[in-house]
């Protein structure tokens, strides 16, 4: 089962193949390496004639042959393959009608104006996707893990959710591939747990009072068990009285995180354009890669 990587050629797609390539060396998998040649936009790069467009082919092989060359020097099977549709119907199709276990892309996809008219390819495709989605922001994380030089800090969303069973399950998939600090992170509000846990007393609505700091936590470990019996796994509890995607951007943050993953549900048409979910917003901000896993 091949890693499905796209590229746009971008620094940002250098870095996601870099990412791709090294969990494919460690699930003893290939990389199929992607570049879509369709555009949203009329691209100015080449003139609208045969000529330029025999052109603009000819670069992109050259680029992808290189790219598949790359992968192949550090050991791990590719090949690579031009899509003439849009990045996000590639990808998402490849992933839908392929044996995918995993698509991983980068954070930037094409030009300025059209990620603001339009959104990331990357928000496109982990919001579409019925495989994990593993957006890479930066190369660094991923070098350091691939040399051994440094673990992959790896944290969790997590919730009573479906979802965050998912993500949580997929997490647990990546750590088993060796030298990963795993931390499950779970958002809660204060007035919330300490009413539904019996405590009351001043400052309840915006602290936890130790016996339901106590009473979470041992929740917490029992629902992770459930999931990952065996797994070394952080636990940690952020109590927050506002958005829970940014309680989430700013714990990873704070803790150095490499990779924060989130669960998503899949929704469509007009249910998406209103939907203001954590993974979204989570995907949208935060400054470290992000792997969204979808519960349809």
């Amino acid at each position: 089962m091949p890693i499905l990587c796209g590229t746009d050629f971008s620094p940002a797609a250098g870095h996601a193949l870099l990412a791709a390539t090294e969990v494919a060396r460690r699930a003893g998998s290939a990389v199929q390496v992607v570049c879509a040649t369709g555009a949203r936009l009329h691209a100015a790069a080449f003139p609208d004639t045969s000529q330029g467009a025999g052109a603009l082919a000819a670069t992109r092989a050259e680029r992808l042959a290189a790219e598949v060359a790359r992968v192949r020097a550090a050991g791990v099977a590719a090949d690579g393959d031009l899509d003439p549709r849009v990045a996000e119907d590639a990808l998402v199709s490849r992933a839908r009608s392929h044996d995918v276990p995993l698509v991983v892309l980068g954070a930037v996809g094409h030009s300025a104006i059209e990620r603001l008219l339009l959104g990331s390819v990357a928000g496109r495709v982990a919001m579409s996707s019925p495989v994990p989605v593993l957006v890479v922001r930066e190369g660094g994380a991923w070098e350091r893990w691939r040399a051994g030089s440094a673990p992959l800090r790896v944290a969790v969303a997590f919730d009573s959710g479906t979802s965050a069973r998912g993500a949580l399950a997929w997490a647990g998939w990546l750590a088993s591939l060796g030298n990963v600090q795993l931390t499950v992170c779970q958002v809660v509000h204060p007035a919330f747990e300490n009413e539904r846990l019996g405590a009351s007393g001043p400052g309840a609505g915006i602290e936890l009072f130790p016996a339901t700091l106590d009473a979470l936590t041992s929740e917490l470990a029992a629902r992770v068990a459930e999931v990952l019996p065996d797994a070394p796994v952080e636990l940690q509890l952020e109590p927050n009285l506002g958005r829970i995607d940014s309680a989430l951007i700013e714990f990873a943050h704070a803790r150095h995180v490499d990779l924060l993953v989130v669960g998503s549900h899949q929704r469509h048409g007009f249910e998406r354009l209103w939907d203001a979910s954590v993974s979204r917003g989570v995907l949208h901000h935060a400054p470290m890669s992000v792997a969204v896993v979808p519960f349809a």
